[in-house]
């Protein structure tokens, strides 16, 4: 063996240098980095098409059920648009009532999406924890407000509520807004809670509301 060849057998087996053992380092840490922001991409785009196609659309059915009507979505408890109304939701009324009263009046119902089911949606928090949100139509009284019509949002997780109060209210404190937490039924606004990465993803009660205008 020659003294070249010599040379270049002590060069293959000194393995990597410290320069080479960093940016490898650096490039596992920028993949790492691409993955969880991809990750995060793809779950707000999840929760802002869940906000259009589900929450949205249902407060545009109860828009446009009053202005075809002059009532109020779900102001009595029956599927024919009948009985005695006095402007807020009626307590009892069902997913079934608010569809057969939007059908009565020629409204399209919102889509039905994976669950076949026009008020509930599937979702995986950011536990990992599987939800079926769902839509009912209610009237409520808080600390703040004494009475008001809203889209009451049920086994919201807290990751799903910050998103929407974000998307709805420009801020996602949970208590001031159209889009807001609630601690139980007709109880008092909470600030959104801290997301427990050992938990099922859902906050106190997991509930959320929309207040509706009218």
């Amino acid at each position: 063996m020659n003294q070249r060849d010599r040379k270049d057998l002590r060069l293959s087996s000194q393995g990597f240098t410290l320069i080479e053992m960093a940016i490898v380092l650096i490039i596992i840490g920028i993949i790492i980095g691409a993955v969880i922001k991809g990750k995060d991409i793809v779950r707000g785009a999840e929760q802002k098409k869940l906000y259009t196609q589900f929450v949205n659309a249902w407060e545009l059915a109860f828009v446009n059920y009053y202005e075809r009507t002059g009532w109020i979505l779900g102001d009595t408890a029956t599927d024919d648009n009948s009985g005695v109304r006095d402007g807020r939701i009626a307590n009892g009324v069902t997913a079934s009532n608010i569809n057969a009263q939007l059908q009565a009046v020629g409204l399209e119902l919102p889509s039905q999406g994976s669950t076949g089911s026009t008020n509930i949606r599937r979702y995986s928090s950011s536990t990992g924890s599987q939800s079926n949100v769902t839509i009912t139509f209610r009237n409520r009284t808080d600390d703040v407000a004494s009475t008001y019509n809203c889209i009451e949002l049920v086994n919201m997780p807290t990751d799903l509520g910050i998103a929407m109060d974000r998307i709805k209210d420009g801020e996602m404190d949970g208590t001031t807004g159209d889009f807001i937490a609630a601690g139980a039924v007709n109880g008092n606004r909470i600030a959104w809670p801290a997301i427990d990465p050992n938990d099922s993803g859902t906050f106190t009660v997991n509930r959320a509301r929309l207040i509706l205008q009218f």
